[in-house]
């Protein structure tokens, strides 16, 4: 990246109207980050802003909120852990130490390397998350599936649909990501396309997901059923009632809302020039969606329509009125993924993916270029009042 590019960047929330106000605390998921200090309470750590709640050098990331707010669920990796678990844990709404920890799947979890993602509560205690198995420091799982589980007791989830899976007349899911409940008996989540690819011979390979289509499962029978006009969805997320949706699609600055009843779709919000939006969660009149940043839709020659993102800026809309709060970082060094707003719509939990800046010397030791990475591995922070 040139430095044009990182004024740019830098001046993002210097064009926002405004910040919504940070609260609650910094907490560690990982007790040895903040050893030195007493931590074991619910209360904040720190309240400075920006809230950061979790601290790992390892993945947190896919959090969901407990139904009556008073906890938060997310995945989180130990980067010491000799299996790579990715892991369930479950943190206080306000920060602090976490509740309870779930990693291994079977008995021979030590050997295996597990996975608990997408982690979708109910009221009843009821838990949906995607669920995978593999060999150790394999890069594909030798099982995963969408299963059901408790919230008491994740590790005995029951599968409901085996991945990879095929609607009829649709592309291969080979993932499964942004779950939700949509009533009591039916689950809609975001199917996507999984690939790996390398850049070069020696180079190391990575993992790609795109989403393909907004998915419903009803839980009293059937299969997946992909919902019409969805083709390429990057976010998914329910609306009022079991009969309303929300969702975006690659490439897209739109947010759509659908009725799953007629098959109607309209348009509710439109980012225009602010850029593409994807991660849409809807909680009563609000709306949150994370917008332009580190993001471009392709068609690639091998892997199909791609949407490459590495994360962009909270936008907070008002389903009443249309209007719009952007939330940028603070320190102008970080870009956003995957809200979720709190059961009340007060607060967003985030994850925050850090943007590090490198500077290029010329052959004579002159630095007049800037390249900028983004962090894979993110952490949590809190937006809003509780």
């Amino acid at each position: 990246m040139t430095q044009p590019d990182v004024a740019a960047l830098r001046s993002w929330s210097r064009r926002l109207p405004g910040l919504l106000a940070l609260c609650a605390g910094v907490g560690c998921g990982h007790s040895e980050a903040f050893s030195p200090r007493k931590f074991d309470t619910d209360q904040p750590f720190d309240p400075t802003p920006p809230v950061q709640i979790t601290l790992n050098r390892g993945h947190d990331r896919g959090a969901s909120w407990l139904p009556d707010g008073s906890a938060i669920l997310y995945s989180t990796q130990s980067p010491e852990s000799r299996d790579n678990d990715m892991c369930l844990a479950v943190l206080p709404a306000t920060g602090g130490r976490q509740r309870a920890l779930t990693c291994d799947l079977t008995q021979n979890g030590i050997n295996l390397t597990e996975s608990i993602e997408s982690a979708a509560p109910t009221a009843d205690g009821r838990l949906a998350y995607v669920a995978a198995t593999g060999a150790l420091g394999a890069l594909v799982p030798d099982a995963q599936a969408l299963s059901l589980a408790t919230v008491a007791d994740p590790a005995t989830g029951v599968p409901l649909v085996s991945l990879p899976y095929t609607i009829p007349g649709r592309q291969t899911h080979g993932g499964v990501s942004q779950i939700h409940w949509l009533g009591p008996n039916r689950l809609l989540f975001l199917g996507e396309a999984v690939n790996i690819i390398t850049s070069c011979l020696d180079c190391e390979r990575d993992t790609v997901r795109s989403g393909l289509d907004a998915v419903w499962l009803d839980l009293t029978g059937g299969t997946p059923q992909a919902v019409p006009g969805t083709d390429n969805a990057s976010g998914v997320s329910p609306g009022s009632g079991e009969d309303e949706i929300y969702y975006t699609l690659a490439g897209d600055t739109r947010v759509y809302r659908h009725l799953l009843s007629t098959g109607a779709s309209l348009v509710v919000h439109d980012f225009g020039a602010a850029g593409i939006a994807r991660d849409v969660h809807v909680v009563g009149d609000r709306m949150a969606v994370v917008v332009g940043g580190r993001v471009h839709f392709t068609v690639d020659p091998s892997l199909g329509p791609t949407q490459w993102d590495s994360g962009g800026i909270v936008h907070l809309v008002s389903l009443l009125d249309g209007s719009e709060l952007a939330i940028a970082d603070p320190q102008q060094l970080g870009l956003f993924r995957r809200p979720r707003l709190s059961p009340s719509g007060s607060q967003i939990v985030v994850e925050r993916h850090q943007i590090v800046l490198t500077g290029i010397p010329d052959q004579n030791g002159t630095v007049n270029e800037v390249d900028s990475t983004v962090v894979r591995s993110g952490d949590l922070y809190l937006v809003g009042q509780p």
